[in-house]
């Protein structure tokens, strides 16, 4: 019995490794422990027998986590960095949220959902979209997530969740492409749960497609992504190998050197063309985000930009946290020494575990290999006339 309890235990922190948790302001560590043993059954209702939420109208601003023409979390910038420069921005980004939707009462999320919309904007969009607001206009679509609890389904009924996730990310795609784009060249990033929508969309909308000359780059954060997905299903967006390499993906997850990573080989995840298999025996991307390369290269303590970590809601903007951390990609993991601040450390999905903070280590690396990449992109091509 104790044996079924621990790996029971073990499963549920594999689960938690394909979302984003809330922050201990937002709740305390107690209750949100309390939350996901609850949270991490399937819904008891059969898919086909649950009344789904409606669709978003992407027409509708309501329908959008964060906009460039207005103010939103998105908007937010550290201390000694007074630049978010969508106004002006020639690029944009087409940003992928997590799992926000921690519940198994229904397979899939109301977009307006008030606590998932909370997470979404006070943390999500502070701590990983703002990233990109210096280099690019930022969009933000909300979709009806599928929930966390949803996720632990079988593969048959998760798989519908997950279908009908993606097909509102795919409607807004289309709809930013058809309203908003202009014929811009665009990033996509995402994270966790983000991250496995944007490589479908990569797969149907991109790769092979006169649109994938537009793309400047893909942070694909937060998902073991095996190396086949970038040769074989979308031959035409590689690795990025150098920091300023564009039409190319960057992927990692962040791990410290005592981490168990075989807790994640049962999961179950949904790569392009329909894939549900584990990553058992399968060689990893990794892209180290101290340099910028997918070697095994150590990138050292000292050549890292910073880390900075937003509160959730208001507050002062934080000050970024430079030589933050080592890293180096082992066997497709970005393998981090300890960060040292204890924002970075309040909330582990088991020893070693930073997948939480995927982003938050290296906002400060993102935030300038962006512009890096941006600049080389418009070197090479010409802009259409202002919209």
């Amino acid at each position: 019995m104790a044996g079924r309890s621990r790996k029971w235990l073990w499963a549920a922190g594999i689960v938690a490794a394909l979302i984003v948790v809330p922050t201990a302001v937002f709740w305390p560590q107690i209750s949100m422990i309390l939350m996901f043993i609850q949270a991490s059954k399937p819904p008891a209702t059969p898919f086909a027998d649950t009344l789904q939420p409606p669709a978003p109208d992407y027409g509708s601003p309501a329908s959008w986590a964060a906009l460039p023409d207005r103010k939103d979390d998105a908007d937010v910038v550290p201390a000694m960095d007074t630049t978010d420069g969508q106004a002006a921005a020639p690029v944009d980004v087409f940003f992928i949220h997590p799992t926000t939707y921690f519940s198994n009462k229904t397979w899939n999320a109301p977009v307006d959902e008030p606590t998932a919309k909370d997470i979404t904007d006070q943390d999500i969009l502070r701590n990983q979209a703002s990233a990109f607001n210096k280099c690019c206009r930022v969009y933000a679509p909300r979709y009806r997530q599928i929930a966390f609890g949803a996720q632990q389904g079988a593969p048959e009924e998760a798989g519908k969740g997950w279908d009908l996730a993606y097909s509102d990310v795919r409607a807004a795609f289309e709809h930013y492409l058809q309203h908003f784009n202009h014929g811009r060249p665009f990033i996509i990033a995402s994270h966790s749960q983000g991250t496995m929508h944007a490589l479908h969309l990569m797969e149907d909308l991109l790769t092979g497609k006169p649109l994938r000359e537009k793309l400047v780059a893909a942070y694909l954060i937060g998902i073991p992504i095996p190396t086949d997905v970038f040769t074989q299903t979308l031959p035409d967006i590689p690795l990025c190998a150098a920091p300023e390499q564009t039409g190319c993906a960057i992927t990692w997850n962040a791990i410290g050197p005592s981490a168990d990573t075989s807790l994640f080989h049962s999961i179950q995840h949904r790569y392009p063309s329909g894939q549900k298999a584990s990553i058992v025996g399968k060689a990893l991307a990794c892209t180290n985000p101290v340099g910028w390369k997918t070697d095994e290269e150590p990138g050292a303590r000292a050549a890292q930009l910073g880390g900075v970590r937003f509160a959730m809601g208001t507050g002062a903007p934080p000050k970024p946290d430079p030589a933050l951390v080592d890293a180096q990609c082992r066997k497709g993991w970005l393998v981090i020494s300890t960060p040292a601040p204890k924002a970075y450390r309040e909330v582990l999905l088991g020893p070693d575990m930073y997948h939480v903070y995927d982003y938050s280590l290296f906002y400060v690396d993102i935030r300038e290999n962006a512009q890096t990449r941006v600049k080389a992109f418009l070197q090479t091509v010409s802009l259409p006339p202002p919209h």
